[in-house]
């Protein structure tokens, strides 16, 4: 596996390379410069290109606009969603879930937002295993520095660890500890890619030291830290 494999629009399941997904970009005004048809018709547009241009807020009500801007804006500070769960409702209000992902355009003359959302299926009980997924996933991406077991993960998420390990297997298609391995992965680049010192890296991620960072950096991506810098020079 290479680097390049941890972009976040391309590090999911197969199923986010179907035509269902949402894919955007915004700019550093939050305003949209591209756009699929999946989205327009999320927005109720007939076209991407009633899209380009606009911002959330000329869709949506204050409440959601919020949500999303608070997005945006940790996005732009630096820091990659990955594979995380939202509950929302389209133009015609209807609601469902959505498994999204989210990251920074990594070049300084073009700060910008790009986020792909993947339309999650519906079925019986579908709306507790995705519930449950969403603060399972919430309280792993909070607590990277610091290892949560399973039981306690099982706990927050309302269920039991045989639960909750069918869930990710299910929706995730791997087990909590392999998603928290990716998390770590990424939040290490987005560290890198900050300028960010591999002892700080290592800290904010949960590993013991910088060694540690390295090995399991190159076993994810094929390259060390340092190799991975050197690639943003």
């Amino acid at each position: 596996m290479t680097a390049t494999a941890f972009d976040p629009l391309a590090l999911s399941a197969n199923f986010r390379r179907s035509d269902a997904c949402i894919h955007f970009v915004k700019d550093a005004d939050r305003r949209y410069v591209a756009a699929n048809q999946r989205l327009a018709a999320f927005f109720g547009a007939q076209s991407p290109q009633d899209v380009i241009g606009a911002r959330t807020s000329d869709f949506f009500d204050e409440a959601i606009v919020e949500r999303y801007d608070q997005l945006d804006q940790a996005i732009s500070s630096g820091a990659t969603l990955i594979d995380r769960f939202d509950f929302t409702y389209d133009h015609s209000g209807q609601a469902r879930w959505y498994l999204y992902s989210r990251s920074r355009h990594h070049d300084p003359a073009r700060p910008c937002v790009r986020g792909i959302s993947y339309p999650l299926p519906v079925y019986t009980h579908s709306g507790r295993v995705y519930r449950r997924l969403a603060l399972a996933t919430d309280v792993i991406a909070a607590s990277l520095d610091e290892p949560v077991s399973l039981p306690e993960l099982a706990d927050r998420a309302g269920c039991s660890v045989a639960q909750i390990e069918r869930d990710f297997a299910r929706v995730l298609q791997e087990s909590p500890k392999q998603y928290r391995s990716r998390l770590r992965i990424q939040r290490a680049m987005d560290g890198i890619r900050k300028g960010r010192s591999l002892t700080r890296i290592a800290h904010e991620c949960g590993y013991s030291e910088h060694s540690a960072l390295s090995r399991a950096f190159k076993a994810a991506t094929g390259l060390t830290p340092k190799q991975f810098r050197a690639t943003l020079s």
